[in-house]
């Protein structure tokens, strides 16, 4: 008989002899197992509160861009690149712009769908040109929202006692050109930011994003590229047309 019988039959002896041991035993060992289920399925618990936290958070869910894409609002539009500061304000209304560019002196802009219009300073006539919002295949609406639906979530920042929050979401480049560009590429990616800045209403009022490395990726001389695009009087802007 080798040592592990012994030890066995040993065991079986005791628990002939005095019962209340094998009780206490068996009594000890499914208290632990018990215990240890309870330990799995809280931390099963938390993993999926965590998860549904963090999927269940953000655009659709505490915001959406709605208004924006109603295309009816005023707008602050501020580009920083390589740290030269440029605001856009103004009014859309429909495809109907009408805005200021920043610059010594400002310029006043009109735009009807793809086409834009620069005033004269001297006939105070429209006059043809180009676009000089080289961003705004970005800020439409449905693009917007595909961003947002395309990113990362990663936290949300509350503030004033939670009458304001931020939702913080991150994105490729790679997928910011499948989105913007329709560009397939294989890269290595490099995160870009973006903010949702929304009110105890559930109102988003801005959308900050710091596209750096997608814009390094479009031109490599690039250092900065951060926008911050403000959004004010929703659905109280009257028809717009300059060009009478």
């Amino acid at each position: 008989m080798n040592k592990r019988n012994k030890e066995k039959n040993k065991l079986q002896e005791i628990f002939d002899e005095t019962p209340e041991v094998k009780q206490f035993f068996f009594f000890g060992f499914y208290i632990l197992f018990f215990i240890f289920i309870v330990i799995l399925l809280r931390g099963a618990f938390n993993t999926n509160s965590i998860s549904t936290t963090k999927y269940n958070s953000g655009y659709k869910y505490n915001f959406n861009i709605d208004d924006i894409k109603n295309n009816n609002y005023h707008f602050t539009y501020k580009l920083n690149k390589d740290n030269n500061l440029i605001i856009f304000d103004g009014d859309r209304f429909n495809e109907k712009l009408d805005f200021t560019m920043s610059g010594n002196p400002a310029s006043d802009y009109y735009s009807e769908y793809d086409s834009y219009y620069l005033k004269n300073n001297n006939t105070l006539l429209y006059e043809s040109c180009t676009n000089p919002m080289e961003f705004s295949n970005i800020i439409e609406g449905n693009v917007l929202g595909e961003l947002f639906s395309q990113a990362t979530y990663v936290s949300k920042t509350d503030y004033f006692d939670g009458n304001e929050f931020d939702y913080n979401y991150q994105i490729s480049t790679s997928t910011i050109l499948k989105t913007v560009n329709n560009m397939n590429v294989d890269i290595d990616d490099d995160v870009n930011t973006i903010t949702a800045k929304v009110n105890k209403d559930s109102k988003l009022y801005e959308i900050d994003l710091d596209l750096t490395n997608y814009y390094k990726y479009l031109d490599n001389n690039i250092k900065v590229y951060k926008l911050e695009l403000k959004y004010s009087k929703f659905g109280n802007i009257k028809n717009i047309n300059k060009l009478k």
